[in-house]
C-alpha cells in the first residue's frame, strides 16, 4: 500500500467518525459538533483507535490554521471589528502578555518551572479558541458586540502567542545547541526587548503585508468578475500571505486576517458582485468546517489519556491557574479600559469573556512543536497539562456557555425578536434583489417586460414585509425601543462628526462647538445606558446649549408664538379629521 493510499484511508476513517459524531450530537445527544468530535476522539483514545492517526504542529499551523483565520476574516462584520478594535487589541495583546506573565510566576511555585519555561508554558496555554462558544452565540442570538470581542480577541492573540512561543523556543534550542544556560545566552532585559520587537514586527509587518496583498487581490477580483477565479485568488492570498510572513519571521495569522478583511463583503461590497462574495464565503466556510472537523477529532484521538492519570494533580492545578490568570486579567483590564471607552464593556460581558477562554487548536499545535523539538519529562508534562486543560475547557466551558448566557440574560433571541430579525433580514434581501434588477435593466441585460414581471413580485413582498414589521413594532414596544436606540446611536455619531467638521472649517468657534458636542454626548450617554427614549432624549432638567442661547434673545418669543399657532392649527385640523 502506498503512502498516499494510507493517508486517504486515514482521512476516510476520520470523516466516517465525524459523520457519526455529527448525527449523534445533533439529533440525539444535542451537543455542539466540536464537543461531539472531541468526545468521540477521546473514546477512541481510551479503547484504542484501529487506525494509526497522528497530528503534527505544522499540519495545524501551516495547513489548517490559515483556512480557519481566512474564513473568519471574510465572514466577520468589518464595521463592528473596526468599532471594537481598541478593546480587541488590548485584550489580545496586553491581556495575553499579562496572563502569560501571571502563569510564568505561578508555575514557578506550582510546578517548579524556571521563569523562561513558565513563560513558554503560558504562551502555549493562554491563546483562546472559542469555536464551540461562537457556535452557541450564533444559536442564541448573542449581541454582535460580544460576539466580535470574543472572536476578535481569539484571532489576534493566536498571532501574539505564536510570536512569544517562537522567540522562547529559539532561545532554548540555541542554548541547548551551545551547551549553555539560557541566562548566559540572553538577559531578561534583552529577552523582553526581543519579545517586544517581535510582537511589533508581527503586528505592523503582518498588517502591512496582509493589507497590501488583500487590497490588490480585491482589485483583481473586482476587475476579473469571475467567481471561480476569485476562489483561486483567495486560496493564493490566504496561504501565500501566511507562508510568506511565517518565513520572514512575522505573523502569518495577522497578515491572513488583514488580507481577508479586505475581501469581506461588507468592505467595498459595491465593486465585487454579490454572487462572487457568496461563492468565496461558501467555499471558505466549507474549508473551515473540514479543518475544524479534523482538528477537534484528532485532538481527541491523540490525547495522551494515560498521562491524565499520572499527572492528574498537576492538570487540576493548571486548570485552576489558567482560569485565575484569565479572570485576573479580564476584570481589572476591562475595568480600566472602560474608563477610556465611550461604549463600556458591561460586567455580564466580562463574565462571558472569562468563561469563553477555551484553549484548543493553537495550544495543541504549539505543544506538539515542543514534543518535536525536545524529549523527556518536561515535554511529557507539558503535553499532559495542555491536553488536560484543552479537554476540560472543551468539555466544560463550551457546553455550559448556553446556561451562562441564559442566566446573565444576554441572549436577545426571543420569539418576537427572531421574527423581527427574520423580517428585516428578508427585507434586506428583497431590497438587494430590486437594486440588482434595476442595475441589470440599466445595463440592458434584461428586457423591460422581464424587469416589470420580476420586480412586481418583489414589490408586493416588500409591502407585506414593511406592513408586518410595523405591526410587530406596534405590538412589541420593547423591540421598537431597541431599534430606536440603535438608530439614534448612529444619528448621534453623525451629529458629532458634523459638528467637529464645522469646527475644523471655521464655521463655528471651538467654544461653541464644544458646548454643542457636550449636548450630543449627554444624549449619547443615555442611549448607551438604555435610558434614552424619544420623549426623554436628554437627562431630566437638562437644557441644550442652543436652547439656552435662544432664550436670551427675542427670537425665542417669536418662535414660541409661531409654535403655538402651529399647534392650534394642528389641533383644529385633527378635530376636523375626526369629524
Amino acid at each position: 500500500m502506498s503512502v498516499v493510499e494510507e493517508q486517504l484511508i486515514v482521512l476516510l476513517y476520520l470523516f466516517v467518525i465525524a459523520a457519526v459524531a455529527r448525527i449523534l450530537a445533533s439529533r440525539y445527544i444535542q451537543l455542539q459538533y466540536t464537543t461531539g468530535l472531541v468526545i468521540a476522539g477521546l473514546l477512541l483514545s481510551i479503547i484504542g483507535s484501529p487506525v494509526d492517526v497522528s497530528l503534527s504542529s505544522d499540519i495545524i499551523l501551516l495547513a489548517l490554521l490559515p483556512a480557519l483565520i481566512f474564513n473568519d476574516a471574510v465572514n466577520i462584520d468589518t464595521s463592528a471589528f473596526r468599532e471594537n478594535l481598541v478593546p480587541i487589541l488590548v485584550l489580545a495583546v496586553v491581556g495575553l502578555l499579562v496572563s502569560i506573565g501571571l502563569i510564568a510566576i505561578a508555575t514557578q511555585f506550582a510546578f517548579g518551572y524556571p521563569l523562561l519555561i513558565g513563560i513558554l508554558f503560558g504562551a502555549i496555554i493562554m491563546p483562546t479558541d472559542p469555536v464551540s462558544v461562537l457556535a452557541i452565540f450564533k444559536n442564541l442570538g448573542v449581541p454582535e458586540r460580544l460576539n466580535i470581542l470574543v472572536e476578535g480577541e481569539s484571532l489576534l492573540n493566536d498571532g501574539v502567542s505564536i510570536v512569544v512561543y517562537s522567540s522562547i523556543l529559539a532561545v532554548l534550542v540555541e542554548a541547548e545547541a551551545q551547551g549553555v544556560t539560557t541566562e548566559n545566552l540572553l538577559t531578561i532585559r534583552e529577552f523582553s526587548a526581543e519579545i517586544a520587537t517581535g510582537i511589533l514586527f508581527a503586528l505592523v509587518g503582518g498588517a502591512l503585508v496582509g493589507g497590501v496583498v488583500g487590497y490588490l487581490a480585491y482589485r483583481l477580483i473586482a476587475y476579473l468578475n469571475d467567481k471561480l477565479t476569485a476562489i483561486v485568488i483567495t486560496v493564493i492570498v490566504a496561504y501565500g500571505v501566511y507562508l510568506a510572513l511565517d518565513l520572514l519571521g512575522s505573523s502569518g495569522v495577522i497578515g491572513t486576517l488583514v488580507a481577508g478583511l479586505f475581501l469581506a463583503p461588507r468592505a467595498r461590497a459595491s465593486e465585487v458582485p454579490a454572487e462572487t462574495h457568496l461563492a468565496v464565503e461558501t467555499i471558505w466556510e466549507y474549508g473551515a468546517f473540514i479543518a475544524n472537523t479534523l482538528i477537534f477529532l484528532v485532538i481527541g484521538i491523540i490525547t495522551p489519556f494515560e498521562l491524565f492519570i499520572e499527572y492528574a494533580p498537576q492538570i487540576l492545578a493548571a486548570i485552576v491557574l489558567v482560569f485565575l490568570a484569565r479572570a485576573v486579567v479580564i476584570y481589572p483590564l476591562v475595568g480600566l479600559l472602560n474608563v477610556f471607552l465611550t461604549n463600556s464593556i458591561s460586567r455580564t460581558y466580562q463574565h462571558v469573556l472569562t468563561w469563553s477562554g477555551i484553549h484548543a487548536s493553537v495550544s495543541i499545535a504549539l505543544v506538539l512543536g515542543i514534543e518535536e523539538e525536545f524529549t523527556g519529562p518536561l515535554s511529557e508534562e507539558f503535553s499532559a497539562l495542555v491536553f488536560g486543560v484543552a479537554a476540560f475547557t472543551l468539555l466544560v466551558n463550551g457546553p455550559t456557555m448556553g446556561r451562562l448566557i441564559d442566566r446573565l440574560d444576554i441572549s436577545s433571541q426571543r420569539p418576537s425578536q427572531q421574527l423581527f430579525e427574520a423580517l428585516v433580514g428578508r427585507l434586506h434581501g428583497v431590497d438587494a434583489a430590486l437594486d440588482t434588477a434595476a442595475d441589470l435593466l440599466e445595463r440592458d441585460e434584461i428586457a423591460t417586460s422581464v424587469f416589470e414581471d420580476v420586480t412586481a413580485v418583489y414589490r408586493r413582498e416588500r409591502s407585506e414585509l414593511t406592513a408586518a414589521i410595523e405591526s410587530l413594532l406596534e405590538t412589541h414596544p420593547d423591540i421598537r425601543q431597541h431599534e430606536e436606540r440603535l438608530g439614534q446611536h448612529q444619528i448621534l455619531i453623525a451629529e458629532s462628526v458634523a459638528i467637529r467638521a464645522a469646527i475644523q472649517r471655521g464655521e463655528i468657534s471651538s467654544d461653541v462647538g464644544e458646548r454643542l458636542l457636550g449636548d450630543v454626548e449627554s444624549e449619547l450617554d443615555r442611549v448607551l445606558t438604555d435610558e434614552w427614549t424619544i420623549e426623554d432624549q436628554l437627562p431630566p432638567g437638562y437644557t441644550p446649549y442652543w436652547r439656552q442661547q435662544l432664550k436670551k434673545t427675542r427670537v425665542s418669543e417669536s418662535l414660541d408664538h409661531t409654535h403655538h399657532e402651529q399647534s392650534d392649527d394642528a389641533e383644529e385640523s385633527g378635530t376636523q379629521a375626526r369629524k
